[in-house]
């Protein structure tokens, strides 16, 4: 019986390794949509949209014996070959592969409400809004990437919202915890200290740069507060950090704002309604480009801009699955799909990783094969390591040096091994034994 499974899992891991590009190129061409799900449920997911179809909950079918994503998913973002997940209510960041979404790593300890992450200088920064009761306690927490730990944190005024890197500083928007600020904070991410603070209008939501310029735009406080103000497209000049222009929206609250690519429109929506516009333009559009109906309590929930597609999120009733409307700059409806619960944004997939080389091509081997201890490359040319199990999450990561690769903290099983040098890149199989 040994003999039969032992020849069975070699047979497995050959058909995984000849399948590894594929298999590593899962979620490359397409569209993420983030489902936050709903507060307390725990039940945020992903979906992925390509070629006309649509795959709900990518991390439940990748990462089968894991428990969920976690509770109230608020935003998503990429470094290298990582996606960040940002969890509101479960007060963690996971981590997976990018291309095929197999769990990394949670960074848990030390963050409290966290909402959006940026990556500057090395580092990630995730804005956390502490207790939504306090006013004295939001802060900016620094990731060390290399270990998934909050190594410090950076304390600012309230309500840290939407975080961008851009011209060597962080900007961060002030929402102004329950919808009161009306500032964007710049730090430097190297000193990780305050260095100036922008005002702008009433509820900064979303930012965007181009050409130099960051263009903020600004909810204006709701009915609700007692204390309505307008919305506000607030236009930076970044080589001086000072407001330019101003474009208010009367008696509107204009939220998602996103640019096309040639950066001469500029997209928004105001409750169900999506408006085009030039992006320096004085004065606002008399029409909607598109409009949905049904779109729940608080309008259109997110839209994003991706390859001169809008992808709209329609939270439905805030507790069924969701739907996403595909939409050209134009305005026609191009696709609908229906998604996990309250989705809120979208993301490009993207393929982080080349064409693999085979290993006649190549020719740096690994040995001893099986290994129990430590395995060692037969070359001296500069390599990079990373091996990868067989559910294709990646257990380590370092460049090659001559004293090997210590596997001895590995369990014993099978793993893959991607070598890249300057030239190429080669996946070996390993036994740990």
């Amino acid at each position: 019986m040994k003999k039969n499974f032992t020849r069975f899992t070699l047979s497995a891991a050959f058909l995984f390794l000849l399948q590894f590009t594929s298999v590593f190129a899962q979620y490359t061409e397409g569209v993420f949509v983030l489902n936050e799900g709903g507060a307390g449920g725990g039940n945020a997911t992903v979906s992925f949209i390509n070629n006309n179809a649509n795959t709900n909950d990518i991390y439940g079918i990748v990462n089968p014996s894991l428990s969920g994503l976690g509770d109230t998913a608020q935003s998503m973002s990429f470094n290298g070959d990582y996606a960040y997940v940002v969890l509101n209510i479960s007060n963690t960041v996971k981590v997976v592969n990018r291309t095929t979404f197999a769990y990394v790593a949670t960074i848990s300890t030390g963050l409290n409400n966290p909402r959006y992450m940026a990556f500057a200088n090395g580092k990630g920064f995730v804005t956390n809004w502490g207790d939504g009761g306090s006013a004295s306690d939001d802060y900016v927490a620094v990731i060390d990437l290399t270990t998934n730990t909050v190594e410090s944190t950076i304390p600012l005024a309230e309500g840290v919202e939407r975080i961008l890197y851009t011209n060597n500083k962080l900007y961060i928007a002030h929402q102004g915890g329950y919808g009161a600020g009306n500032t964007i904070s710049v730090v430097n991410p190297v000193t990780q200290t305050l260095e100036q603070t922008i005002t702008v209008g009433d509820v900064p939501n979303s930012m965007l740069v181009n050409n130099n310029f960051l263009y903020v735009l600004c909810g204006g406080k709701p009915y609700w507060s007692s204390e309505e103000t307008d919305g506000q497209l607030v236009k930076i000049d970044l080589t001086t950090n000072t407001v330019l222009s101003t474009l208010n929206f009367p008696d509107m609250h204009p939220n998602n704002l996103e640019i096309n690519a040639s950066a001469t429109s500029i997209f928004y929506t105001v409750d169900e309604n999506v408006y085009t516009n030039a992006i320096d333009a004085s004065t606002l559009p008399t029409t909607s480009l598109f409009s949905l109906t049904a779109q729940g309590v608080y309008g259109i929930y997110g839209m994003d801009l991706i390859e001169d597609k809008l992808y709209i999120a329609d939270a439905g009733n805030y507790s069924s699955p969701g739907s996403v409307y595909v939409v050209s700059t134009s305005g026609s409806l191009l696709n609908t799909y229906m998604v996990g619960v309250i989705p809120n944004s979208f993301y490009k997939a993207e393929n982080t990783l080349s064409t693999f080389q085979p290993e006649s091509k190549l020719a740096v081997h690994l040995y001893p094969n099986p290994a129990s201890n430590v395995f060692y490359l037969n070359t001296d040319v500069a390599c990079n390591l990373k091996m990868y199990d067989t559910a294709g999450r990646v257990v380590k990561q370092m460049a090659y040096a001559t004293a090997g690769v210590n596997v001895s903290d590995l369990k014993a099983g099978i793993y893959f091994v991607e070598i890249t040098t300057e030239s190429a890149r080669t996946v070996q199989r390993l036994i740990v034994k």
